[in-house]
Formats: C-alpha cells, structure tokens, sequence
C-alpha cells in the first residue's frame, strides 16, 4: 500500500523523459488532490486516479513518491 501524502512531502515530478524535484504544497478533497511546487517554482495540481497514481489532468505529468 502507498504511503498517504501529506504537506511537506518531497516527491519526483516525472514528464515524459524529464524528472523534477517538487514539494507537496497542499492536499485537497480528502488526499484525492495534491498541490505541489516544483524547483522552478511552479505549481502543478496532480488528481488521483483509479490506478492509485496521482497525474495532471491533462496527463502530462505524474507523482512519483
């Protein structure tokens, strides 16, 4: 079973064939939603889905914990 994510975990952002460190920023809806920032700066909302994976919904990124 994977680990619930909280504030302050640090996590991978991983794109297609690119990888960022990243920080958990905020957890909604009960840790079905997670805001985080990555080292640029930038703040991606990542959903979880059916398969127990957290991803943008565009599907472009996902978490890696």
């Amino acid at each position: 079973m994977r680990r619930l994510l909280t504030e302050g975990t640090e996590v991978t952002v991983r794109y297609l064939a690119v990888a960022e460190h990243g920080v958990v920023e905020r957890v909604e809806d009960g840790g079905r939603t997670v805001v985080v920032v990555t080292d640029r700066g930038e703040l991606l909302r990542f959903h979880l889905m059916a398969s127990a994976h957290y991803v943008t919904r565009d599907r472009a990124a996902r978490l890696q914990f």
